[in-house]
């Protein structure tokens, strides 16, 4: 059951946030005070949401009885994709983002995504003399 209620709040999540950065787009304009922040807040919610649901949606991880885990787990990886995707927006803006720029972007992801990986399952534990 919470793993429906966090589907579920994942999902208005991501829908809100990317109708929020529509309407930004289309009523308001850039000059605005607070505007560009707004949008850059709007896409990082956005990006998160639908990733991490789309990738939940691919896996559909169940636990040992069977039940679907939550998609917050994918969260964590969906906002580090979403930070290196909006600073790569933000390179194209000062007009620096190269072809060199985006493959060590995605390579800093990869060695990112590896390193969770690795933290995360189980570290290797010493026996403690006592």
């Amino acid at each position: 059951m919470a793993s429906l209620v966090v589907t579920g709040v994942t999902l208005v999540a991501a829908t809100v946030a990317w109708g929020g950065l529509g309407w930004l787009v289309l009523s308001v304009p850039p000059s605005r005070p607070l505007a560009i922040l707004a949008a850059y807040v709007l896409a990082f919610v956005g990006m998160t949401a639908s990733v991490g649901l789309l990738v939940w949606l691919v896996r559909r991880p169940r636990t040992d009885d069977g039940r679907l885990k939550s998609p917050a787990g994918y969260l964590s990886h969906s906002m580090l994709l979403a930070v290196i995707a909006l600073f790569a927006v933000w390179l194209q803006t000062l007009h620096t983002l190269t072809p060199i720029v985006a493959l060590l972007l995605v390579g800093l992801y990869a060695i990112l995504e590896l390193a969770v990986l690795f933290g995360t399952r189980g570290s290797v534990e010493l026996p403690m003399r006592h």
